[in-house]
């Protein structure tokens, strides 16, 4: 964030807004794209019931893969798009302005992450890419308030803390994947 270096309070809280829009747009593309796949797929109510297993399978499978953070999870986040990202990201960097302030919002909201995981796959799950597309804008929205207060107070709790809470999102990420895996075979029946 060295844009916002020198720069007044109206131009900062202006930036900030728009680092978070062009951020929050880049996850609703995510989302309209995963949405039409997952609509693409589901031609047929025994694919629609498929689309949930597999998608409560992946969820299960990737709470799992993050909570033991082993070889699973490298498969899960491909460290080359990662770095694709981020070397994008430094070059835009480099050059202050309004349009790579954006731009780096944009970018920041192409970066692989677990959570982003999750809501892409609820994303395929809705089965459209209208839904899928306001399934990731209202989390992107939902983010804003954390982003800010991650910034202003993560280093204010403690380590133990921080894992309890984490742990406690992967919980609900396996228990929505095995609602969703039930909700698939049960349509499937």
């Amino acid at each position: 964030m060295l844009f916002l270096r020198n720069k007044n309070k109206p131009q900062t809280i202006l930036l900030l807004a728009l680092y978070h829009l062009a951020r929050i747009l880049a996850y609703a593309l995510l989302g309209a794209l995963f949405g039409a796949f997952g609509g693409a797929l589901a031609l047929s109510g025994t694919w629609r019931a498929a689309i949930f297993f597999i998608v409560g399978i992946l969820l299960v499978a990737l709470g799992v893969a993050l909570w033991v953070r082993g070889g699973l999870l490298k498969l899960v986040e491909n460290d080359k798009i990662s770095k694709f990202i981020a070397s994008c990201a430094l070059n835009v960097g480099k050059t202050p302005g309004l349009l790579n302030f954006i731009a780096l919002g944009f970018l920041n909201g192409l970066l692989p992450c677990g959570v982003v995981y999750y809501f892409a796959a609820m994303a395929v799950a809705s089965m459209s890419a209208l839904n899928g597309a306001a399934i990731m804008l209202v989390f992107g929205l939902c983010t804003i308030p954390a982003m800010m207060s991650v910034a202003l107070f993560f280093g204010l709790v403690s380590e133990r803390f921080k894992q309890i809470m984490f742990k406690i999102s992967l919980v609900i990420i396996i228990s929505n994947g095995i609602y969703l895996t039930f909700l698939g075979y049960m349509a499937n029946g």
